[in-house]
């Protein structure tokens, strides 16, 4: 009981925390503008800098453990190596979406 009253104590202080953080982001931002420009320049870090490195990881992971011999180590490095592609793609994503919605 008592690890489980624990386990939900740490989830809470992490939603709070993640909550003053977003409530930060919006005091901070002057106008719809500034905070449109905050959340683009983190979407290009991401996209720029985040997706190609998490690529890569993938990528050699899958190497490595083909290798070695391990299947389900290929499959998690072929599935990270998917998901830095797909953060790699987000904005073509995005943008596809938004013209198909006439958004």
């Amino acid at each position: 009981m008592k690890g489980q009253f624990l386990k939900l104590w740490r989830v809470l202080i992490g939603i709070g925390f993640l909550l003053i953080q977003a409530r930060l982001c919006y005091a901070e931002a002057g106008s719809e503008a500034d905070l449109q420009s905050f959340l683009q320049q983190i979407g290009d870090f991401m996209i720029r800098s985040i997706g190609p490195g998490v690529c890569v990881i993938g990528v050699a992971i899958a190497g490595v453990s083909m290798a070695l011999g391990d299947e389900q180590g290929m499959r998690r490095g072929a599935l990270a190596a998917g998901g830095g592609a797909l953060i790699m793609l987000s904005r073509a994503i995005l943008d596809l979406i938004q013209n198909a919605a006439h958004f």
